[in-house]
């Protein structure tokens, strides 16, 4: 079982020199808590869903650290991070079971004819912005109407994890646009 060691491991203070751009903070943070987010997840996901687990775990750190300015220090921080990695790993054993056949999502293509007003873009702006180089570089690909096989050979990365990347960018900006 884990056992939380704050103090004297400053957990609050690592979010907060994340927040303030100290990304080693976050590499900290991530090698302190990837034993309790992967068995979370394996508990979640199950056996079954073994070859998930990886892609899963890096989806929960990607929402946590999306999320980290919503933590208001109310409990410690690894008690927060267990609630949002078991909400997380919920949310993904939900999914269908990956396969080898994996689905396009075409969905997620804007179908509408219509430009969105300057309000609009400037919010979804401001959304991509915040996201890190690497995700920029996907959101331009999807914008571009690349296939995610494609990212996926582009980036280096699983089409799984550009899956769940792209999943996270759209639940990203559905939050700010209120939708």
């Amino acid at each position: 079982m884990f056992q939380c060691d704050c103090p004297p491991d400053n957990c609050a203070g690592k979010v907060q020199r994340y927040l303030k751009g100290e990304r080693g903070a976050g590499d900290e943070l991530v090698s302190k808590f990837q034993a309790l987010v992967r068995s979370i997840v394996q508990r979640v996901l199950g056996p079954s869903r073994r070859e998930e687990w990886d892609d899963a775990c890096q989806a929960v750190f990607l929402r946590l650290f999306t999320n980290l300015e919503r933590w208001e220090q109310r409990c410690p921080f690894c008690k927060w991070l267990a609630v949002v990695a078991a909400r997380r790993a919920i949310d993904l054993s939900r999914a269908p079971v990956m396969t080898e056949n994996v689905p396009t999502f075409d969905h997620f293509a804007d179908q509408r004819k219509d430009l969105p007003d300057h309000e609009t873009i400037e919010r979804i702006e401001q959304v991509v912005s915040r996201f890190s180089t690497e995700w920029r570089q996907v959101w331009e690909m999807w914008r571009e109407g690349l296939k995610r096989e494609e990212m996926a050979q582009r980036t280096g990365r699983s089409v799984r994890t550009i899956q769940y990347w792209l999943a996270e960018m759209m639940d990203q900006l559905r939050e700010c646009l209120g939708d």
